[in-house]
């Protein structure tokens, strides 16, 4: 599903970039998932909504506070795709019955929980939740011998609001951080969600136009009036070094005068308690691999137990070779290897790694953060009758993940 703009008059393409996004936001806001069928199923509402974003092609107010005084169209709930595993109907049937028997505090909940409209009946909306994610993208590039040559974080603290009004909160983070855009200098190394970084710097620091910081202050601590829906509470970017979640390690295997083995292993360097999914691997073969077969095995778990090698099939036209892992948990090893049988004029021990494409990597490492961030303190400053529900999610994506070889 793509969202597009056309225009008749030349046109800042950051501009229409920033609009879309925008809009995809406030169309999650009031349809809970963004999907196919929930686009057919909420069209008036979408119609509405632009018709209220929009006047005579000019964008207007395009905040989800906001535009709820002028939307009368009810959303039509609809449930966000799943894998159709029985994880995942376990889960539903656990939600399902957590809202019809009361069965006490609950410790944890799917992230799917927060996929629902904000406008909806007013007893789904005496939940007063309010979920929160720290999200972190990496972007690392590594060489042949596993050293990273390149790497950054972007972090962004995302929060959705399903509370009634607009209640003022104070948010807290780690007394070791520091933000040298604001002059808060931090004690001690990050050692929370994550660990990765021995000191912990935020650059580039950016917050919503809701946050309000008392200058002078010396502490991490932020006030703000949450809106209702999804929005960007702050973002931050990491330059220091970091271990990387993941590593990889190329050998070239010559077997006899025409065979060569390219094998590639990836390592986890997380801590055996959080497990990576849907660990993926993209890799090219050189033009000349014409006659290839592809293997997969994984090293044996602390636990004695295995780890499952994935799967991994190779694209004989266009020469490459996807290697998928469901679960990867910390400190495992699994490696794939692509039997090659060279051509009659090439010898293995002339071939290099240099020859074979880069290797792109994704994956998710969920409550797990690489910085070490963590929110110590999400307060209300008004107190009400009923006490908020407040959710934190930790979760760390390969954003731009690449092994190079040259």
């Amino acid at each position: 599903m793509y969202f597009v703009f056309t225009t008749t008059k030349n046109i800042q393409s950051s501009i229409l970039i920033e609009l879309l996004q925008r809009l995809s936001r406030v169309f999650k806001d009031y349809c809970g998932v963004l999907t196919e069928e929930s686009v057919r199923r909420n069209f008036l509402l979408l119609y509405e909504l632009l018709d209220e974003v929009f006047d005579r092609g000019y964008p207007q107010g395009m905040s989800t506070e906001l535009l709820k005084a002028y939307i009368y169209n009810e959303p039509v709930a609809v449930h966000a795709p799943s894998s159709g595993g029985v994880s995942s109907k376990l889960n539903k049937l656990s939600d399902a019955l957590a809202e019809k028997v009361n069965l006490g505090e609950r410790k944890t909940m799917t992230s799917a929980a927060a996929n629902k409209p904000i406008t909806v009946g007013t007893s789904d909306r005496k939940d007063n939740t309010i979920f929160v994610d720290v999200i972190e993208k990496l972007t690392v590039v590594s060489d042949r011998n596993a050293r990273i040559t390149h790497h950054y974080i972007n972090g962004a603290i995302v929060l959705k609001s399903f509370l009634t009004g607009s209640p003022e909160m104070k948010l807290s983070l780690n007394e070791d951080i520091s933000i040298t855009s604001l002059g808060i200098v931090g004690g001690g190394g990050a050692g929370g969600a994550g660990g990765g970084i021995p000191s912990l710097t935020l650059d580039d620091v950016n917050f919503h136009e809701c946050v309000r910081w008392t200058e002078g202050s010396k502490r991490a601590e932020f006030n703000f009036f949450a809106p209702d829906g999804e929005f960007t509470l702050l973002t931050y970017r990491i330059k220091s070094a970091f271990l990387p979640p993941v590593t990889l390690q190329p050998f070239l295997e010559p077997q006899g005068p025409n065979g060569l083995d390219y094998v590639i292993r990836v390592r986890s360097e997380f801590p055996p308690d959080r497990t990576a999914t849907n660990v993926t691997l993209h890799f090219a073969l050189p033009s000349w691999a014409t006659s290839v077969s592809v293997e997969t095995a994984g090293a044996p778990l602390p636990d004695g137990k295995s780890l499952p090698s994935g799967r991994a099939e190779l694209d004989r036209k266009n020469h490459v070779v996807t290697w998928v892992i469901p679960k990867m948990p910390g400190g495992a090893e699994a490696i794939v290897r692509a039997k090659i049988v060279l051509p009659s004029h090439t010898k293995a021990s002339s071939c290099d790694l240099s020859e074979f494409g880069a290797v792109k990597v994704h994956f998710e490492l969920p409550m797990y953060v690489l910085s070490g961030l963590q929110i110590k303190q999400l307060e209300f400053l008004q107190g009400g009758s009923k006490s908020p529900n407040k959710w934190i999610r930790y979760v760390s994506q390969a954003l731009s993940y690449v092994g190079r070889w040259t």
